[in-house]
């Protein structure tokens, strides 16, 4: 699913920002023809200017001068005395030019045609765009020249075949250059496409594998549930009891499961609500250490707690949330540790944060486990055959420091064992 996904986002990320891409580069191809036709037009309109004005200066047109003129600028001049070539011209035109000449001769006298009875002392010319089939454009100046009593009509050419080619290396830059560009941003939306995925394809496996492990977790008392109800069937009134007492201890089990998973799903769902007030947060952990006493006296374990000399600030936080973090941690101490290890209890206060601990002297957590002990339904307990506990209290420990912007972190105990410590800003 998430590779379709994949796929799809980066064709349509692709596709928008190249059809930007292309977009922006047809305007601009756009604009800089135009501006190069136009910038090469007026250019060859003033050049026109000076050949004419050179013109009305010469007696005659002499091979010479004609060769001088304009062999160099690229133009082709035609001029016709009484409609008639004159030879200085004829002698350096092509026959496909005089042809080519004549029909630009006729088309601007035909588009200006008072040019020919143009009755003046000084030159007129207009200037046009002749097109031609299957060839490049001209630039053709229809023109009208005085000469002592009478007058000479002409044209002067100019072949746009080096600006169409100038035009169409630009294009041709352009598709290259949009081809790498559409290129690269495939590959740059694949890759994003992907960093964007990830929490979300993270976030589903961890939502399927907190969905199985909690089936895991729940068929188990389920299981020996229907069991005892169906044995209870046939059973005397003593043992009846004795199966209504287990199917009463599977279902506080299944609460505490169901709880447990609601805390988290408030806490996913940003609907995990603090109570915060000014907490005395010795007060706290001296009511914990006394509520879990006979629990560690029960399992030949030395439950000690040590607070600062002087009175500590009060912390605002949530109260019960916190108590909460510290009934998981000594429950979970008091599970794994060994008969006559010790847990203690620590309280310092630091500039800036509170610092709480529970230590103990137990087995301790390999650093193998370690990077996952805050992980749903996590155990270093891989057979999940543990009954009292689904993996979830030190995820939810994280989850409520993280609401009270604090921290939650391990350390190994010195001689061995687990020491979890909570920071709380002050």
């Amino acid at each position: 699913m998430y590779k379709k996904l994949h796929r799809r986002l980066t064709f349509i990320f692709s596709g928008i920002t190249a059809g930007i891409l292309i977009t922006m580069s047809l305007f601009y191809l756009y604009l800089y023809e135009k501006d190069v036709r136009e910038n090469s037009f007026l250019s060859f309109s003033q050049e026109v200017s000076a050949i004419i004005l050179n013109l009305q200066q010469q007696e005659n047109f002499s091979s010479q001068w004609r060769a001088a003129a304009f062999t160099n600028n690229g133009f082709l001049p035609a001029f016709y005395d009484r409609d008639v070539l004159l030879p200085s011209c004829a002698l350096f035109l092509e026959k496909e030019e005089k042809e080519l000449a004549e029909r630009a001769w006729a088309q601007g006298f035909s588009l200006y045609p008072s040019l020919k009875t143009y009755k003046s002392r000084t030159p007129s010319h207009n200037e046009f765009v002749y097109k031609v089939k299957g060839q490049a454009d001209y630039y053709v100046s229809a023109i009208n020249l005085p000469k002592n009593s009478g007058s000479l009509t002409g044209v002067i050419l100019y072949n746009t075949l080096p600006l169409r080619s100038q035009i169409m290396r630009q294009k041709l830059r352009f598709a290259l250059l949009n081809v790498l560009g559409i290129l690269c941003l495939c590959l740059f939306s694949w890759f994003y496409t992907g960093k964007l995925l990830a929490p979300i394809q993270s976030s589903h496996e961890k939502q399927n594998a907190f969905i199985a492990a909690a089936s895991h977790e729940l068929r188990t008392p389920l299981a020996v549930i229907l069991s005892a109800v169906s044995a209870s069937r046939k059973a005397s009134q003593r043992e009846q009891e004795a199966f209504l007492g287990i199917i009463k201890t599977e279902a506080m089990r299944m609460s505490v499961l169901v709880n447990d998973m609601l805390t988290l799903s408030r806490a996913d769902s940003h609907r995990f609500l603090l109570n915060s007030l000014p907490t005395e947060l010795d007060t706290l952990l001296l009511e914990t250490w006394e509520a879990f006493r006979p629990l560690a006296r029960d399992k030949d374990m030395h439950l000690m707690i040590s607070l600062p000399e002087q009175a500590v600030s009060k912390c605002s936080c949530d109260k019960d949330r916190i108590r909460q973090v510290l009934e998981i941690l000594i429950s979970n101490a008091l599970s794994y540790g060994r008969e006559g290890g010790s847990i203690t209890l620590t309280l310092k206060e630091k500039s800036g944060c509170f610092l709480l601990g529970v230590r103990d002297t137990g087995p301790g957590i390999p650093d193998s486990d370690k990077p996952y002990i805050f992980d749903r339904f996590y155990r270093g307990d891989t057979s999940r055959n543990a009954k009292d506990h689904f993996g979830l209290g030190l995820c939810i420990a994280k989850e409520i420091m993280d609401r009270h912007q604090g921290r939650i972190w391990l350390e190994d105990t010195l001689g061995g064992g687990a020491s979890f410590f909570l920071e709380l800003k002050k």
